[in-house]
């Protein structure tokens, strides 16, 4: 971000706040946990939401009294991504990768402290595992996660891990060395398979992808069906998850061997 000097305008501020505090776990508030949320008065959350809702930033549940984000976000997100270098470039891998598996392929990528998918791509019929592109989770979730995680800075991946890994299934590891002795797999490995661990039933792969500077930048890979993703299935997926994250850096300018 530009280091600007230049003091910021307060109403505005507090409007990112109030829109700021709507998470995936918490995706719908009332006006009462807002204002606990960002510490702003009551009162001056509510001409917030007033504003916000009149613009189509946020909508109102009149059965739950809650507030939720407005659908205008969506058209925001598709500007956004398609302004992406990275998911231009990576685009026709991707295609390839769900022509070969026949599996939801995504790409992830890590926004301040959280996993956002800025690509998704959904198998037209049998099980829907894939997140909607957008919505922010933990960077300890699944496949996509430990890549990410195998890839941030020391003091970065401290505090993560400095608390308590969620209990996403009763399969998800959350032992401490566990998971660094896997983050130190995935380095020597390029590819990392998760299973039931996010979502039971749900195997995911993923592999790193890396810049003209060698810097890490996403993870690729494929969700699908623990049940299918087995045996030599399993193994033809791995191979095709990491080939497809070779080539996508490659075209970002890295040097793959």
């Amino acid at each position: 971000m530009r280091e600007i000097q230049m003091q910021s305008i307060r109403a505005i501020d507090r409007a990112v706040d109030v829109l700021e505090s709507f998470t995936y776990q918490n995706p719908q508030q009332t006006i009462n946990e807002i204002s606990k949320n960002t510490s702003i008065a009551k009162a001056t959350v509510y001409r917030i939401l007033y504003t916000l809702e009149r613009r189509g930033l946020v909508r109102f549940d009149k059965e739950t009294n809650t507030y939720q984000l407005g659908f205008k976000f969506l058209g925001y997100g598709d500007l956004v991504t398609s302004t992406l270098d990275l998911r231009q470039e990576a685009v026709d891998w991707l295609n390839d990768l769900y022509i070969q598996t026949g599996h939801s392929v995504i790409m992830a990528v890590l926004e301040h402290d959280a996993m956002v998918y800025i690509y998704r791509k959904e198998t037209p019929e049998g099980l829907k595992v894939a997140s909607f592109q957008g919505p922010r989770r933990p960077p300890v979730f699944g496949a996509f996660g430990y890549v990410i995680m195998a890839h941030m800075e020391t003091e970065t991946l401290n505090t993560l891990l400095s608390e308590p890994i969620p209990q996403f299934t009763p399969n998800t590891v959350t032992d401490i060395r566990t998971v660094k002795h896997r983050l130190k797999r995935i380095h020597e490995e390029q590819v990392y398979v998760e299973t039931d661990e996010a979502i039971l039933g749900v195997t995911g792969i993923a592999s790193p992808v890396f810049n003209s500077r060698n810097e890490f930048v996403a993870a690729v890979g494929i969700d699908g069906p623990s049940v299918y993703l087995q045996g030599e299935n399993l193994q033809m997926a791995k191979q095709a998850v990491l080939a497809t994250a070779q080539n996508i850096s490659r075209k970002m300018g890295a040097l793959i061997l």
